[in-house]
């Protein structure tokens, strides 16, 4: 019986996917080995809230945040302007902070609910 392939919560897996290939490169990034070490649990990697796979077949690595104890951190889009991040992810906003206004919200301390104010009461 074949392998299922394994659908993330944003794209479904194209037929032919390299899985084992995926898997081996994720599973050995210095952000795969962060978040064991710090959680004490491997990352869900079939999470709805980001497409791994996506990022993967994107060219997208991790890379460290300076604004989050320079933890590592994924893009929330390709270059394209895909979002990889879902729509409730708690911080796929920020990415459409920076389109808007040129600039990583947390270099500014700007928080959610103050670009909602901007949004929303054209503050």
């Amino acid at each position: 019986m074949p392998q299922q392939q394994p659908t993330s919560g944003l794209l479904n897996v194209p037929t032919g996917f390299d899985e084992q290939g995926f898997q081996n490169w994720i599973r050995n990034t210095d952000w795969f080995k962060e978040f064991v070490k710090e959680y004490k649990e491997e990352p869900d990697l079939n999470t709805s809230d980001y497409d791994y796979r996506k990022a993967w077949l994107s060219g997208i690595v991790p890379e460290r945040d300076p604004y989050d104890q320079n933890r590592y951190h994924w893009a929330s889009s390709t270059n394209s302007g895909e979002m990889l991040k879902a729509l409730d992810h708690p911080t796929a906003w920020k990415e459409y902070f920076m389109r808007d206004y040129g600039v990583n919200p947390d270099s500014l301390g700007i928080t959610k609910q103050m670009y909602e104010n901007m949004i929303f009461n054209g503050e």
